[in-house]
């Protein structure tokens, strides 16, 4: 087994960071968290013209003794992907990913396939890796296979890695732990959170008629609910064996939260994750001694 470090997605303190972004960015390291993802939402006619330098930033995140693993970018047809890549190595990122796709058919499936396998190889070349990052979608099927079974099957090793939301994952039907083996060494980075006790029903795929274009309108009501996200550890999810087996497999590099919504203050909220995940992980190094 292996030690595993514990990342922050931003996207869990966002209307924090609005208010106050450097100021909060110094509150997440004084909670514990040393390892950062950003997101990056690019909506404005698919337009990428950050504020502040990746160079800049990047010297002033390390004053706070924070570093970034993982750049997440929604995607936009006419998103300069280029420009990404560039500023995520100013900022020393070691990778980046789009987070959310939506998929009409199989067809839609193979070309999304092809996309990763693009982006991916340029990614390299850039020296950056590249992930794959699932919702509960990719665990519809078409034909008798998952999206996500396509999406293995279909991308190349050596470019597309994966990034798994293990929340997610559960909301589609399937065992986080199961998705887990079938990603195996590719299986880079965990996305965790919890899954409310009250939530019904868990598997979002019950509610959707087979065949339904699952599109961002069908997605997003079902999918934002705040009464649904916990805390990690204060929902139903197997947080233990979710970590157990990341460090099992030996190719997971950091498990980041993710805190969508939350009831609690978003800082509050991630105090909470944090000491819930590093006793877990305590406790796995001790039986591990």
């Amino acid at each position: 087994m292996t030690t595993l470090p514990i990342g922050l997605q931003l996207f869990s303190v966002r209307k924090t960071m609005e208010k106050d972004y450097m100021g909060t960015l110094q509150k997440v390291s004084d909670i514990g968290y040393k390892n950062i993802e950003f997101a990056i939402f690019p909506y404005n006619n698919g337009e990428f013209e950050p504020e502040m330098s990746g160079r800049e930033l990047k010297a002033r995140l390390a004053d706070m003794g924070l570093s970034v693993v993982n750049t997440m970018v929604a995607f936009h047809e006419k998103l300069d992907w280029d420009k990404v890549i560039e500023y995520c190595n100013e900022l020393g990122s070691l990778g980046f990913c789009s987070p959310i796709f939506f998929y009409k058919n199989k067809d839609a499936v193979f070309e999304r396939a092809e996309w990763l396998n693009k982006m991916g190889e340029k990614s390299a070349k850039a020296d950056m890796e590249f992930y794959f990052h699932n919702h509960f979608m990719e665990f519809q099927k078409f034909d008798g296979k998952t999206v996500y079974e396509y999406l293995l099957e279909n991308t190349d090793p050596r470019y597309v890695l994966f990034e798994l939301d293990t929340f997610w994952a559960q909301r589609g039907g399937v065992d986080p732990i199961d998705i887990m083996d079938q990603a195996g060494q590719r299986l880079r980075l965990i996305h965790q959170k919890d899954i409310s006790k009250d939530t019904r029903p868990v598997n979002l795929l019950e509610v959707i008629p087979e065949g339904t274009s699952i599109t961002y309108d069908v997605f997003y009501p079902l999918g934002s609910s705040n009464l649904d996200f916990v805390e990690v550890g204060t929902g139903i999810m197997d947080i233990r064996g979710i970590l157990k087996k990341a460090k099992e497999l030996g190719s997971v590099k950091y498990i980041i939260v993710e805190q969508d919504q939350t009831i609690l203050t978003e800082l509050e909220s991630i105090q909470v994750s944090y000491d819930c995940m590093s006793r877990i992980l305590k406790e796995l190094e001790s039986e591990q001694a």
